[in-house]
């Protein structure tokens, strides 16, 4: 049985609540709020057997600030929140029951005074999770919408607009995903229904996962997709790179081997801080910033479930709001001479908060010499 007394309260710096509780022996939960100023904290659950607390705490925190950041880059009407709960992501059956129905009541127990979080289905999560959640606490989201088909379209079409945006300095002018090299780090339900749009749009596809199962299925749907053994990421010469799983893909480590042009994908914290940023850009690497790439199914909540939108009109609007908000990301690094990561932080923020200024060391022109004058226009 839930027993509130057992929630304790973490005090972290810029955090509006950060809650910490054991749901059943041996198995914690947090929930991070991270943000409420343009609205409630939406933000998904994920399950995780993590090395430790801390580590998880972190992840929570991190996740958590991310949706503040994705929510206002995508123009919705909500904060940013997170929730994780540490242990097998593969318990089922009664156990597994058990945990979510206490995590139901601690959800429940967080909004008991007023609406500060809604969660939703994330890694390792389902709609059938949520469903048993929603018996037991009232703000859950993503039943009647699997938001993971519309994150992959998003990250399509930020895939799709960087090519054409920076068609000049790297493709020689070619602005199609005909060809174009494109590695899918994990084949879970978002990086399957990448593999497809991009298959579609013509593009060579290179996958790699950890699941062999997952890249045999692949391999037999698309036959023409190409295996990449999961320590040989970075071995690959590739025009985009997706990461779809876990994030801080990008490290200080590995920045001498990087072989992309543009990195891309659904991953969430892709890079290991803001100086990775930074160092990769000096390199004359694109990074489509993770939480507009990956908005899709945030904005697939929001606008199906919550405004009742059809699918035709949630994808349309996903595909505009992408690409309107890469573009505005573009724009103010070269204006301000920011990397791509510092442009967005600095975008979110004036959105948020009100403007910040400030300047990096580094010199786009000679870096995108073609695309820093030519801008091509940000489609309303």
């Amino acid at each position: 049985m839930f027993d509130e007394t057992n929630v304790t309260r973490l005090s972290i710096p810029n955090w509006e609540a950060v809650f910490r509780v054991e749901l059943v022996p041996g198995v914690v939960s947090i929930v991070a709020i991270h943000d409420t100023t343009r609205g409630v904290a939406l933000g998904g659950c994920r399950i995780s057997q993590y090395e430790n607390e801390a580590e998880a705490l972190t992840d929570v925190l991190r996740l958590s600030r991310g949706m503040t950041f994705k929510n206002a880059i995508a123009d919705l009407p909500l904060g940013g929140g997170k929730s994780v709960i540490i242990c097998n992501p593969r318990v089922e059956g009664e156990e597994r029951l058990r945990i979510l129905t206490e995590f139901g009541k601690f959800i429940a127990w967080v909004n008991r005074e007023k609406d500060d979080y809604i969660t939703a289905e994330d890694m390792n999560t389902t709609v059938a999770d949520m469903i048993h959640v929603k018996q037991y606490a009232r703000n859950i989201c993503g039943i009647s919408v699997d938001p993971s088909p519309y994150t992959a379209w998003g990250v399509f079409a930020s895939i799709e607009f960087a090519v054409d945006y920076f068609a000049m300095d790297l493709f020689e002018g070619n602005r199609t995903l005909e060809g174009k090299r494109v590695l899918i780090q994990g084949l879970g339900k978002v990086g399957k229904k990448l593999l497809e749009y991009l298959t579609n749009a013509g593009a060579q596809v290179l996958v790699s996962d950890i699941n062999t199962a997952a890249l045999e299925a692949a391999k037999k749907e698309y036959p023409q997709t190409i295996i990449v053994p999961a320590d040989g990421i970075m071995d690959e010469v590739v025009d985009v790179f997706a990461p779809c799983a876990r994030g801080e893909v990008v490290t200080k480590k590995n920045l001498d081997n990087v072989n992309f042009k543009i990195l891309c994908g659904a991953a969430n914290n892709q890079l290991q801080n803001t100086q990775t940023g930074n160092e990769l850009q000096k390199k004359g690497v694109i990074y489509c910033p993770d939480y507009i790439a990956n908005m899709g199914g945030v904005c697939s909540i929001q606008y199906m479930e919550l405004e009742g939108s059809s699918e035709e009109d949630a994808m349309k609007k996903i595909q505009l709001t992408v690409r309107k908000m890469l573009g505005l990301t573009f724009q103010a690094a070269f204006k301000n001479n920011f990397s791509f990561s510092e442009s967005v932080d600095h975008v979110v923020k004036k959105i948020v908060w009100g403007k910040k200024d400030g300047n990096l060391d580094l010199n786009n022109e000679s870096l995108f010499p073609l695309t820093s004058h030519s801008e091509p226009p940000v489609i309303d």
